[in-house]
């Protein structure tokens, strides 16, 4: 026999729930005779209501057959107010009365309703009510109360699974230790056997019975509370779902804009139209007359009388296309679920609106008006009230993570993994771009493959160029450059997708190698979660903001970012002592940072690719080779080693130079240096790429802002002594085995005397070639995945 012990009416009518409190409404507005229809209508048995310390609802239907009185009573430890909810089943209204006396002191309620064999379960045990539950105070209620709720069909099932996972394995050993611990006589014979059952806790008339109690066969209520007073009981239905939660949000909210503002007369308004087709289905466009039109119009002719911020305008345009078109994708291929679908119906709209502010925005802040890109984002306002269940919704679902982890490892003891999944997200903004970024990601995730570590990267690009399973790609909203570095295009993420993507995806830990709009994404999306979060700081921004614009305030701007964007992480990897120091030096807490280097493959690059004949097709003859791999661009210092070379060439004439790569610089270098002894050879992959590092003689890499350089490591795989900036992580590299010379980079001098000087020492570059590749020995990308 089935009953929903734990659903909600409209006499619950104090919300929780951020989103409810804003605005205004309450936490449900559910008749209990529909709770009663849904009840019967799902199958269930018997029917009760369980509202917030009330019984009127239940007392609605009381006449009713096979129901009982019940109501969910909040109460409190009261050593420090921590909040507490119990179920109490099939009572009088004097013993809801006395109940409600004893009510704010948890240890007098169970003693009442012990002393009174009222039937009674702890609901959601292991939701932080108030954000005050710990580990003590659950321990205290395993002392105080042998039964517990495993199903809820509001909440999310992690908690649900553990407490069924941890309460089933107590022993009297941790009983005693507990009562020890706590001074509690511990209730009933055997106080380490507890019982389980579940309750759809919904609010909003939608979820009933999606949860329950389930018993033996009673033909009665006395019979089937009886079952419940005996044990004899078990949970049974779904528990919730983010989605879940926030459809049920959206249907409370569209109830208080219906009963509470379009019946008092006040007109409807864009928030309001919105939610009720989240609501009430899909499957029609929306029609060309009708209240979202009628506001569209409405706001027309008000621009007729004052001019519209630039926000407004915006809104009425894009709600004009809106009403032109379904809010959701076609009939056909929706998925099972009306949450499902209403996730999806949100997620396109917040982003087709937040998309179009957002150009808006740039817009105004290219033209030099600050003011107006203000407005507009300040207009975005109505775009985030109508998605902010989902911000509702995921947050509440996940909030208690860390105190679940905090109370498996009391509780479980070691054998029991803490986290929700040993599954990693690796999140990057760049990942088909030949750079060291993308090289360190497929690297390293390649090698955790072989390991069988379940790892995703998670990427926004319009085509990627390198996929797989265990590649997630989401469509970018559209695409805009950074300013002043036209060439470097960022993708601007359809946040919802990546929320939900992450969710689903079961993650314990999500790993951010860029704080660009993906790696905010995703870090926004691991703070709804309780996720952990590990960043790796793989490129210097504040440098290379200086490096192109010349301005020392958007070089702090970039530095203030940064501090706060990496200061959400658990953990920093940098690939370099010196960026250790570094960050540190700039305001980053030393506590978080680790070095993690760089791998090289040495079975790709090593000297036995070697080609006397590589570079006769690029015309060049039997000089030596002094190379430069890595993008042609402003902030590598390109133009300061072609000048250095062109001063070794007045004394040194038998180097070559030859410059892989490709970049924002490179056509304009190809057309400005004909010097017949410089070759630019384009982007060059593969064999290709690995011939060209072994067949040259010296490596040099004037970059001063690279965080590591993989490029150097490369070459010191293949033999290469290097000639690198004594800023940054390429001298470290050197600086292991003394493969090379680390020079200032600012000025062509230093370089020229380092090339000199290697071209006219070949003991030396011998030497520095043998213990390149000790160097790019120690670096495999086996010893970093262990060290990661």
């Amino acid at each position: 026999m089935k009953a929903d012990i734990h659903v909600h009416s409209k006499y619950s009518n104090r919300p929780t729930e951020w989103f409810l409190r804003r605005i205004g409404a309450p936490e449900s507005f559910t008749e209990p005779m529909d709770v009663a229809k849904a009840c019967w209508g799902k199958g269930m048995d018997f029917v009760t209501i369980s509202d917030h310390n009330c019984i009127d609802g239940a007392l609605e239907i009381a006449h009713l057959p096979k129901t009982f009185v019940s109501a969910e009573l909040t109460t409190y430890f009261p050593e420090d107010g921590c909040k507490v909810h119990c179920l109490v089943q099939d009572i009088t209204e004097a013993q809801f009365a006395d109940l409600q006396k004893v009510r704010q002191n948890i240890y007098e309620l169970r003693q009442y309703l012990h002393d009174k064999d009222v039937c009674h379960v702890i609901a959601h045990p292991l939701f932080r009510v108030n954000d005050m539950l710990t580990v003590e105070h659950v321990e205290k209620l395993i002392l105080l109360f042998d039964r517990f709720e495993t199903i809820n069909g509001s909440r999310n099932p992690r908690a649900g699974d553990l407490t069924n996972l941890l309460f089933s394995r107590l022993t009297p050993e941790l009983i005693a230790v507990m009562a020890e611990r706590h001074g509690i006589t511990p209730f009933g014979a055997e106080p380490w056997v507890k019982r389980f059952a579940g309750g759809s806790d919904d609010h909003s008339g939608v979820y009933v019975a999606s949860a329950y109690t389930e018993t033996p066969a009673a033909a009665t209520v006395q019979e089937f509370i009886g079952h419940l007073r005996a044990g004899r009981h078990a949970p049974g239905g779904s528990a919730g779902t983010s989605m879940r939660l926030a459809h049920s949000l959206y249907h409370i909210a569209y109830s208080y804009y219906r009963n509470r503002i379009l019946s008092q007369g006040a007109g409807s308004s864009v928030l309001g139209e919105l939610l009720k087709r989240l609501i009430d289905g899909y499957e029609q466009p929306l029609k060309e007359s009708g209240p979202i039109r009628s506001w569209a119009e409405r706001v027309v002719r008000r621009y007729r009388v004052r001019k519209l911020s630039p926000g407004e305008r915006i809104l009425a345009e894009e709600f004009g296309k809106l009403r032109r078109g379904s809010l959701s994708g076609s009939a056909g291929d929706k998925p099972a679920g009306r949450d499902v679908e209403s996730f999806e119906a949100a997620a396109r709209v917040s982003h087709e609106l937040g998309y179009t502010f957002f150009r808006q925005f740039l817009a105004h802040v290219e033209g030099g008006r600050l003011v107006d890109g203000l407005q507009t984002l300040a207009s975005l306002s109505t775009v985030v009230l109508g998605i902010a269940p989902y911000f509702t919704a995921f947050g509440v679902q996940h909030k208690d993570e860390r105190f679940l982890q905090d109370t498996v490892r009391r509780l479980g003891g070691e054998s029991f993994w803490p986290y929700r999944s040993n599954r990693r997200a690796w999140v990057t903004d760049t990942f088909s771009d030949v750079n060291g970024v993308s090289h360190t990601i497929r690297m390293l995730t390649a090698k955790a493959r072989e390991r069988a570590l379940p790892i995703d990267v998670m990427t926004c690009l319009e085509k990627p160029e390198w996929a797989g399973p265990e590649v997630i790609n989401f469509k970018p909203l559209g695409q805009f450059s950074l300013p002043e570095y036209d060439a470097q295009k960022l993708a601007f993420p359809p946040f919802m997708d990546v929320l939900g993507a992450i969710e689903k995806g079961n993650y314990y830990e999500v790993i951010i190698s860029t704080p660009g709009p993906m790696g905010l994404n995703a870090l926004m999306a691991a703070r709804l979660l309780g996720l952990r979060t590990v960043g790796i700081y793989h490129t210097d921004f504040p440098k290379y903001v200086k490096s192109l614009t010349q301005d020392e305030v958007l070089e702090q701007l970039a530095w203030r970012y940064m501090q706060w964007f990496y200061g959400q992480m658990e953990r920093i990897y940098v690939p370099s002592e010196f960026y250790r120091k570094q960050l540190t030096e700039n305001g980053f807490d030393s506590a978080k940072l680790r070095v993690l280097p760089r791998g090289v493959d040495c079975a790709r690059f090593n000297p036995g690719k070697r080609d006397e004949h590589f570079w006769e097709q690029y015309g060049l003859n039997g000089n030596l080779k002094l190379l430069y791999v890595g993008r042609i661009s402003k902030e590598k210092n390109v133009r300061t080693l072609i000048e250095a070379f062109r001063y070794v060439r007045t004394t040194t004439p038998v180097v070559d130079l030859v410059v892989v790569g490709e970049g924002p610089e490179l056509e304009i270098l190809r057309r400005e240096v004909t010097d017949e002894n410089i070759r630019f050879t384009g982007l060059l992959v593969g064999d290709d790429l690995a011939r060209a590092y072994a067949s040259a003689d010296m490596f040099v890499f004037p970059s001063a802002s690279d965080t590591f350089g993989n490029v150097v490591l490369e070459a010191q795989a293949s033999g290469l002594p290097a000639i690198v900036s004594n800023e940054g992580g390429p001298a470290e590299i050197i600086a292991r085995n003394g493969s090379g010379l680390a020079v200032n980079v600012r000025t062509p001098a230093p370089l020229c005397a380092a090339i000199r000087e290697l071209v006219w020492d070949k003991d030396r570059r011998m030497v520095m070639s043998r213990n390149a590749l000790k160097t790019a020995k120690d670096l495999s990308w086996e010893r970093v995945l262990d060290q990661f």
